[in-house]
């Protein structure tokens, strides 16, 4: 079976155009692309990379590497509780439901705030 180093990235790929604070390294049979990564498209055992400048590649998927890296310390307003909410991602952009009742204490994002459950 082969790895799939981008697992973890696929899930937080599209929410990351939309973090300023966060940062992303392609790297293509050890080679670092010098572009933002947009989307994951899986064919066999290959992946097609979407740019954010329209451009796209595709590679075997055991040669692709997706590094992110996220800054915490952009994180300025936290409130804690357990309000009724409307939409809950995780902090990675995963949505979890319309509710933060049940979930495992952590950082989450409800209705756009970054809150604590505890």
């Amino acid at each position: 079976m082969k790895r799939l180093p981008i697992l973890l990235s696929s899930l937080l790929i599209g929410a990351a155009a939309s973090w300023a604070d966060m940062g992303q390294t392609v790297t293509i049979d050890g080679t670092v692309v010098a572009k933002f990564a947009t989307g994951l498209t899986f064919d066999g055992d290959n992946v097609i990379l979407s740019f954010e400048d329209g451009t796209s590649q595709t590679a075997d998927m055991s040669l692709v590497s997706i590094d992110l890296t996220y800054d915490a310390s952009a994180i300025t307003e936290v409130t804690t509780g357990s309000e009724a909410a409307t939409r809950v991602y995780t902090i990675g952009g995963q949505y979890v439901g319309t509710t933060t009742e049940g979930l495992p204490g952590g950082l989450y994002i409800v209705n756009g705030k970054k809150t604590i459950i505890h």
